[in-house]
């Protein structure tokens, strides 16, 4: 009795599931658009964290962790934990900076120029 239960149950799921497949309308997978709505603002962060003011700013808190860390003397637990979330920020910012500037930003595709035209008989 509970097999037949079940087995009801899993044929009246089926067919839920597929009258929703079928119900929805194709377009909606299928619409065509200039991205995501959140993409404009992340893009914005993106530039804002990797751009030059960053890496200026993860060079300065670079060497302000470790001349903390070197010449601080007795820091307690928390400032400690803040500089080193600092630190690993810097690095993270700064080594982003620095592997793009060495290894460039990705493949360069160019337009190649069409030939002259030439006016007259082939």
């Amino acid at each position: 009795m509970v097999i037949q239960n079940n087995f009801q149950n899993i044929v009246k799921l089926s067919v839920i599931f597929l009258s929703l497949f079928l119900i929805v309308e194709p377009s909606f997978a299928a619409s065509a658009g200039g991205g995501l709505p959140f993409d404009g603002w992340l893009t914005k962060l993106q530039s804002s964290v990797t751009g030059p003011f960053a890496f200026s700013a993860a060079i300065i808190g670079l060497v302000a962790c470790g001349a903390t860390l070197i010449f601080g003397g007795d820091i307690n637990g928390f400032m400690k934990t803040m500089l080193f979330f600092v630190l690993v920020l810097s690095l993270l910012v700064g080594a982003q900076n620095t592997l793009t500037a060495f290894g460039g930003s990705g493949a360069l595709i160019t337009h190649l120029p069409l030939p002259p035209q030439t006016h007259g008989a082939l």
